[in-house]
């Protein structure tokens, strides 16, 4: 029987949060007038993502206010340039080796991300996941038009467990044994649910829960030799 290994996206996958770099995009692009301020409200809801109070619906009303209005196939071509641009060199190389040990033995891989899925799409598939195996959060359009809305469930926090049960009820086969890999605390649902939660550069509430639970704990790094957080005692 297949096993089933899942990921999560940002500082996990990649050494970055895809959603900040696309804000960073939209500013040097002219989709803000007012980048210095658009950037300190970005800086707010990083602190609060962090301490794992973050309001998604307050973020994504924040992050879509930009593209509210524009056409789908003028923002195809931005994302795909913004992918294309930014993305490659924050790839972690272990994050990669682990994607294709899993393919390896076998197993089935499967993208869950709380970033947008306009985003997310485009990254998981130049990562190796297969177009139907990647999730994030739904944007609305109408008539080929951004509204500034997102479609609920988020694949957030709690969310991501009903997006994956939901995408588990669509398969024609079982999973044997599942495999979740995130750096977040906000990801605690999922890591709870799985059979084996793999801590990827954890976070130190992540960190904390995973040494009390005795889940795995991983450090990927850059070329550059760039870490995230860890902690003294860890090797």
């Amino acid at each position: 029987m297949t096993n089933i290994a899942i990921f999560d996206l940002d500082h996990t996958l990649i050494s970055v949060d895809c959603s900040n770099e696309w804000i960073n995009y939209m500013c040097a692009q002219g989709f803000v007038d007012d980048p210095k301020g658009f950037l300190a409200q970005k800086n707010a809801f990083d602190i609060a993502y962090r301490q794992g109070m973050v309001d998604m619906r307050a973020f994504y009303d924040f992050i879509l206010y930009p593209i509210k209005g524009k056409a789908v196939t003028e923002m195809v071509c931005h994302f795909e340039q913004f992918v294309r641009d930014t993305i490659p060199q924050y790839i972690y190389t272990q994050g990669l080796q682990q994607l294709q040990m899993h393919k390896d033995n076998g197993d089935e891989i499967l993208l869950i991300s709380a970033s947008m899925v306009d985003l997310v799409q485009s990254i998981g598939q130049l990562l190796g996941f297969a177009k139907d195996n990647i999730i994030g959060v739904n944007t609305q359009k109408s008539q080929g038009i951004y509204t500034g809305e997102v479609i609920e469930p988020l694949s957030f926090s709690k969310g991501k467990c009903i997006h994956y049960q939901a995408w588990l009820s669509a398969q024609e086969k079982a999973y044997q044994t599942s495999y979740f890999y995130s750096d977040s605390i906000n990801d605690q649902a999922l890591l709870t649910e799985v059979d084996y939660a793999m801590c990827v550069n954890p976070d130190a509430k992540l960190y904390a829960l995973a040494t009390k639970n005795c889940w795995s704990v991983c450090y990927w790094e850059q070329t550059a030799g760039d870490l995230l957080y860890k902690p003294d005692n860890v090797s």
